[in-house]
């Protein structure tokens, strides 16, 4: 009806629809036919009662996600915690590092001693068990130490160890069938690169059931874990929990729900039943998903009493229709006209003008709703390092205004008014630790940033924020204002001290720490930054402290005669022409003595850049090539020494060889002695599961990546990469022959997973490993 009414009236009240005078023969209409204000007040009613049981049920279905998540996260993060407790023990460490080997028995004992203890401490675990390739041998709290084929779980083992993740939960070959999900960790934790052992915990999900909702169901897929809870089970009973996970795994609601990047969301899509579901979802930082499945046909027994009260009202709205018509709809223009003409004020440009007033304000609410998004994701974006961006803008001194000082650092719990000193730590000859690569600096300082911020956690007596900062961890200290500067002094070297032991006991690294003076006001933070920075510099004469306050190394310093031991040189150059390393060495070394009594960071930083100018123009005296020369980009490796023992290292191990290099023999020829000298260090440890990197060979010989490879090719006539494969391939070979390790033990042996070693000894030797084998034995 209103569409044909619609249709009649629109000729006569097109032109004044044009001119945004329609609502006036709308009222005419309204009196003259009740059906237009019984159908939009019904259809309101019914919407917006639709609306709240749908809003209600999907509120209480998010609560029941939450207890869902919280029960789950306590049995998982319980597991997961006391498996790093259990791989991090020294029992375990020491036994990675070769330390039990003699007590092999005696450790078996207290090893399963300790983890029967777990089992019996969580009654969700039903089985423990650590399996290390160096004994190949099973230790288990339920059958003791067997060997691996001897025991019923050899099949996951392998599952484990050919899928490479360091840790993960997981529906195993065997263990899943008998009803346990299984989360297992690759060991050791540290300090290897290829799995030495494995650790396993097996929870039965029955006894995790129990604990849960009904209907819930735990899906491992790929790396991610879905817990999922069917709130309407389609016919009980009819599947077993290994085809209900099965099914749900399926369904590509699913899918979706992995792939997404939001945290949580609710869409609907194709149920267990094949009809429609609603699926709500919520993911942790852990990698962990929880979704709940809420089927259409709940939804739908809960809604079949609105439409009964829907109806009722548009009987009611039938007999007082034509009364609230006239006054609703001649009251109702008034304030929209007023928003479209204060819309269209402040929407100059922006929006478009509308001929139709609701298609202009729908634009202008659409327009508004793009830009809350818009904000929105942007928020989310940046919540996680506001903080972090605050005190790196506080340590760079961005805060020109005290106004937007004061105003951040209210917002992120910065206080202001504290007595604020900085601390800078900085690891010491990283570059020499065979562990870190050059590229992981940013690493490093992320887990330095960490073990600052798990020891200051610890302090009950300090406060203040750690974050990772230009390659080294900073930390930002505050003391109340009436605490004494001697006794926060003694507090701040306390905690750098311990700092630099946790590095040198848990991870044998040597860090330094700068501190700066102590300031009453946040405004001075990065003047305390910049003198802890200053702290570190003396490092280049006071190697021995490591904790470094910037107002004892200004006190301590002495006015010494600044001249340069330009005797020394000349000594440390005939000694280096003459071919005398040892000579140069000690000439060196006294060189060094002199510099480190001079006392001045810019007088020793200056004079190694001296003696470095002096032997390249030695070298080139001597018929050295300046390209050749300047290839090594020496000044630049010299510039990334910051003490007087890595120069003096640097100039020993890498410039001294390169001038014997360069000066006694041709290009070719010492190209030559290198390429066979690479050449020899990738055959004698492709076999051994190390990785043989260009960098790594590049810097043994004192080149540079990009010259090594260009000289490899040259020489070899053949690429780096392919040198190194045939020469893991001929590895391969000999343990094939020789030993009778399987295939997958072989390609771990030699750097490779079982299937790119089957891909590559196919490729060049024309026959799979397994045949070789067969035909050379």
């Amino acid at each position: 009806m209103v569409n044909w009414l619609s249709t009649i009236l629109r000729p006569q009240c097109s032109k004044r629809l044009r001119q945004g005078k329609y609502l006036h023969k709308l009222i005419w209409l309204g009196c003259m036919s009740v059906c237009i204000p019984i159908i939009l007040a019904s259809a309101v009613y019914y919407q917006f009662s639709m609306n709240r049981v749908k809003q209600q049920m999907t509120n209480e279905s998010e609560a029941s996600l939450t207890i869902l998540k919280d029960r789950t996260e306590r049995v998982m993060q319980t597991i997961e915690q006391v498996s790093l407790q259990l791989a991090i023990d020294p029992q375990l460490t020491d036994f990675f590092n070769r330390q039990l080997a003699d007590i092999a028995l005696n450790w078996h004992r207290q090893f399963l001693d300790r983890i029967a203890l777990l089992k019996n401490s969580n009654s969700f675990i039903d089985e423990i068990y650590f399996y290390n390739t160096v004994e190949d041998l099973v230790l288990s709290n339920r059958y003791g130490a067997v060997s691996k084929e001897a025991y019923k779980y050899k099949a996951d083992i392998d599952r484990l160890f050919a899928d490479g993740r360091l840790s993960q939960w997981a529906y195993l070959p065997i263990s899943g069938k008998e009803g346990f999900i299984t989360f297992a960790r690759l060991l050791p934790v540290i300090g290897s690169s290829t799995p030495e052992g494995v650790l396993v915990f097996q929870m039965d999900m029955s006894v995790i059931g129990d604990m849960l909702s009904a209907n819930t169901y735990v899906l491992p897929l790929g790396q991610d874990l879905m817990i999922a809870n069917v709130q309407k089970h389609p016919d009980p009973g009819k599947w077993s929990r290994e085809e209900m996970n099965s099914l749900l795994a399926r369904l590509p609601a699913i899918e979706q729900i992995r792939t997404s990047d939001k945290s949580s969301d609710h869409f609907f899509a194709e149920g267990i039943d094949g009809e429609g579901a609603q699926f709500l979802y919520m993911k942790n930082v852990f990698g962990r998903t929880y979704i709940t499945v809420v089927s259409d046909q709940l939804v739908a027994g809960q809604l079949n009493w609105i439409r009964g009260v829907a109806l009722l009202i548009l009987l009611i709205f039938i007999l007082v229709g034509v009364i609230l018509t006239y006054f609703n709809t001649k009251q109702a223009y008034n304030p929209i006209e007023r928003l479209i003409k204060h819309s269209r004020a402040l929407s100059v440009g922006r929006i478009p003008s509308k001929e139709d007033e609701f298609d202009y304000i729908k634009e202008c609410l659409d327009f508004l709703n793009r830009e809350t998004e818009k904000l929105g994701g942007y928020m989310e974006k940046i919540e996680p390092t506001l903080r972090e961006k605050c005190i790196q803008q506080l340590l760079d001194g961005d805060y020109v205004r005290q106004e937007a000082l004061l105003k951040d650092c209210g917002t992120y719990g910065i206080s202001v008014t504290s007595t604020n000193a900085v601390l800078v730590v900085e690891a010491e000859n990283i570059k020499k630790d065979k562990r870190f690569l050059p590229e992981e600096k940013g690493i490093i300082a992320f887990v330095i940033a960490n073990v600052m911020q798990e020891i200051l956690q610890q302090d009950e007596e300090l406060q203040g924020f750690v974050i990772p900062y230009r390659g080294r961890g900073v930390a930002l200290l505050q003391f109340r204002q009436d605490q004494e500067q001697g006794k926060a002094l003694q507090k701040t070297k306390r905690y750098a001290q311990s700092v630099c032991a946790s590095f040198k006991n848990a991870l044998s690294i040597d860090v330094s720490v700068g501190i700066g003076r102590f300031y009453a006001h946040a405004a001075d933070v990065p003047v305390s930054y910049k003198e802890a920075d200053m702290a570190l510099q003396y490092r280049m004469y006071k190697e021995t402290d490591h904790v470094l306050f910037i107002e004892d190394m200004e006190h301590a310093r002495k006015q010494a005669t600044l001249r340069y031991p330009r005797h020394l040189e000349m000594n440390m150059l005939d000694a280096l022409e003459k071919g005398d390393a040892e000579g140069a060495a000690a000439c060196l070394s006294e060189f060094t003595a002199v510099m480190r009594a001079s006392e001045s960071y810019v007088f020793v930083y200056q004079s190694y850049h001296m003696l470095l100018s002096a032997a390249i123009a030695s070298l080139e005296k001597q018929g050295g090539s300046m390209l050749d020369i300047l290839e090594h980009n020496l000044f630049g490796q010299l510039k990334g020494k910051m003490t007087s023992s890595e120069i003096y290292d640097w100039f020993v191990e890498t410039l001294f060889p390169l001038y014997n290099w360069l000066a006694e023999n041709q290009r070719g020829t010492a190209g030559q002695s290198v390429i066979q000298q690479v050449c020899r260090h990738i055959k004698a440890h492709c076999g051994e599961g190390d990785d043989v990197s260009l960098v790594q060979c590049a810097d043994m010989v004192g080149m540079s990546p990009s010259y090594l490879s260009r000289l490899f090719k040259k020489e070899t006539g053949m690429n780096f990469l392919d040198f190194v494969v045939e020469c893991k391939v001929e590895a391969a070979k000999k343990l094939l022959t020789e030993t009778d390790r399987t295939v997958s033990d072989i390609a771990s042996a030699v750097g490779y997973s079982e299937r790119n070693l089957n891909r590559i000894f196919q490729r060049l030797t024309k026959m799979s490993p397994s045949a070789f084998r067969s035909k050379h034995r």
